[in-house]
């Protein structure tokens, strides 16, 4: 018996090569500092075979879910290390809670083909519903500097990078649900990183696609919109989109 997995248009092009690292080290400092730090550390990550280390952190009165968190945005930090020495430090508007939300590896890979390794992770944002689909995905590109350029976006599920051209640059697909016509339908963008920023790049493969969000698995993208009416609901950046 001949049996055919279903897939989306875009699956059919070859995926970017992963490395996945789960070895998280928790420090659970919610008691005496109202933090928690979440540690990863990847031997050889550089290309001379420094060590890197990552470390997600987060603050709040009250780790108990439901947890009471601060009013400051600003109170959830991504520290870079290379061999124990700090390189980076930035801000994400989203809460670290380890095994509650970190929805899968962090995963490293070249996702731009400039010959240097890039880091990814998804956080779940914790929703119910339709919302349990969202998640914040962060990126780490790598610059010829051993320094890194973080992009983070609000996405919807997770997928992995396709290279529908082969040039080596994986494009990065978003996912967002859009209302048409009384009826709802899954729209998939597609974004390059380049020079530090997301550049879409829908119209070289004649994207965006819709996709009709059914009560059953679907796949196809839909007869009941015309290509120049999906064009209408391309997605510019991804949304929540932050560049740091």
């Amino acid at each position: 018996m001949l049996t055919i997995k279903a897939q989306y248009p875009f699956e059919v092009f070859d995926t970017v090569k992963l490395k996945t690292y789960n070895d998280w080290k928790t420090y659970d400092w919610t008691k005496k500092k109202n933090a928690l730090h979440f540690t990863m550390t990847i031997p050889g990550f550089y290309q001379n075979k420094d060590t890197l280390t990552i470390q997600f952190s987060s603050f709040a009165k009250d780790f108990q879910l439901p947890f009471f968190i601060t009013d400051d945005l600003d109170s959830s930090k991504i520290r870079i290390f290379r061999n124990k020495i700090e390189i980076q430090k930035f801000k994400e508007e989203i809460w670290f809670l380890g095994k509650y939300n970190f929805d899968g590896p962090l995963v490293t890979a070249d996702f731009n083909g400039d010959g240097l390794t890039d880091i990814k992770i998804n956080v779940w944002y914790m929703g119910n519903g339709l919302a349990s689909l969202y998640e914040r995905v962060i990126y780490f590109f790598q610059t010829s500097e051993g320094r890194f350029n973080k992009i983070s976006y609000k996405d919807m599920d997770k997928r992995v990078e396709r290279d529908f051209d082969k040039d080596g640059n994986f494009e990065i697909i978003t996912m967002t649900l859009n209302s048409v016509k009384e009826h709802n339908y899954w729209t998939f963008d597609l974004f390059n990183y380049v020079d530090g920023k997301l550049i879409n790049v829908d119209e070289k493969f004649n994207y965006p696609i819709m996709i009709q969000y059914l009560n059953k698995s679907n796949y196809k993208i839909t007869t009941k919109i015309s290509s120049e009416i999906m064009k209408k609901y391309k997605l510019k950046l991804p949304e929540e989109l932050n560049i740091q």
